[in-house]
């Protein structure tokens, strides 16, 4: 759906950052990708919609990351790059499933990968995005990933 599909439909970016900004409060979303410049947009786009954001470069620290929060502050979410070093995306995928499942991921790839992102979603993952993606995308890919009520709202 375009802006001007949600125009029609009575929505407006502003109000759906709103909206989505109240249901998504306190929620944590882990942002794991190798690529500065997409981790920093990536990480501002979930703090605009509201969410508390952390990062990492890789997949390693990633994992430790969420095995460190798990018990103090957890995270609801994940933002995962499938194309990592020293651990890659599907690893991580593996372990979410067997270790987090609670915690739902959103992952990302460069174009030509269509068969791993598939291979991604049958290991757990809730949505993915073909890089590089816009903001308009990423925030309908964030709604039906990391919330499920924003159009009750």
């Amino acid at each position: 759906m375009g802006l001007d599909a949600l125009a029609r439909e009575g929505w407006s970016i502003e109000g759906v950052a709103r909206s989505t900004s109240r249901n998504c409060m306190r929620r944590r979303i882990l942002v794991i990708d190798h690529d500065d410049d997409v981790r920093n947009i990536v990480c501002e786009h979930l703090l605009q919609l509201g969410f508390s954001v952390a990062r990492e470069n890789n997949g390693m620290s990633g994992l430790v990351r969420i095995a460190q929060d798990k018990t103090l502050s957890p995270f609801d979410g994940l933002v995962l790059e499938l194309d990592l070093p020293i651990l890659g995306g599907m690893a991580i995928l593996q372990e979410m499933r067997e270790r987090h499942p609670e915690i739902r991921v959103l992952v990302t790839a460069p174009p030509g990968q269509i068969n791993r992102l598939r291979d991604a979603m049958n290991l757990g993952a809730r949505e993915y995005l073909v890089k590089p993606f816009d903001a308009e995308l990423f925030l309908r890919k964030c709604r039906r990933t990391f919330w499920d009520d924003v159009g009750a709202t």
